[in-house]
């Protein structure tokens, strides 16, 4: 069986983008469409190679959902990318990015997420 990636992320067109990049790069595709729909599925499914995290999701953002990924010694390993909107980094707590989580602007174009999910995988 292939690499799985879960995609977290409140919005669908989101969902889709992030999807269809990670299906080019034969990547199979988990949807969660909230941090708390991401936390459960990662309660259950351990065999990801990736997750992406939108930060601003209900019931639970991104970063709760890192949070929760990097305290887990099953999950602390796995690349996170974490995505936004947002066209700066200002609202970004960066003390939480580490060496295995790496911020992806989604609004910079399917180029930079496939980039993004490239270098994750360290491909």
């Amino acid at each position: 069986m292939g690499q799985k990636v879960l995609i977290a992320d409140d919005d669908r067109d989101a969902r889709l983008l992030w999807g269809a990049v990670s299906q080019e790069e034969s990547l199979e595709v988990v949807e969660a469409e909230d941090g708390r729909q991401a936390i459960e599925i990662l309660k259950n499914e351990l065999d990801f190679s990736l997750i992406i995290l939108d930060i601003m999701m209900p019931y639970a953002g991104g970063y709760d959902v890192l949070k929760v990924i990097r305290d887990d010694e099953r999950l602390k390993n796995l690349p996170v990318i974490i995505s936004t909107a947002d066209r700066t980094t200002r609202n970004l707590n960066v003390d939480q990015l580490d060496d295995k989580t790496i911020f992806i602007n989604k609004a910079a174009g399917l180029d930079s997420m496939r980039r993004g999910i490239l270098n994750a995988l360290g491909k």
